[in-house]
């Protein structure tokens, strides 16, 4: 996370995809009393859903919207996170 305090929201498929959920704006109003930087929210909220969550914030926190998972990874990069490393390859095969 980059040293960051983090929270993320979302169901994910089987495809990566990252659905929506309920309560946005509430959970928004937790983690942000929470002293949460940064929450990744599902795209799929709509962006008046993300706009009334980050009233509900407040200006502190910074809501970061993804369809994927691996635009949450990449948006975890972009505030200094270290990347995923690829899995070992294996030895056994061969």
């Amino acid at each position: 996370t980059g040293g960051g305090r983090v929270a993320v929201t979302g169901t994910i498929q089987l495809d990566g995809s990252v659905g929506a959920i309920g309560g946005l704006r509430q959970k928004a109003s937790a983690v942000a009393q929470a002293g949460v930087d940064v929450f990744i929210v599902p795209a799929e909220q709509g962006e008046a859903d993300i706009a009334k969550a980050q009233e509900a914030a407040g200006d502190e926190l910074t809501i970061v919207p993804v369809a994927t998972l691996e635009e949450a990874l990449e948006a975890l990069a972009d505030i200094g996170g270290a990347p995923i490393p690829d899995p070992p390859e294996d030895s056994s095969a061969g």
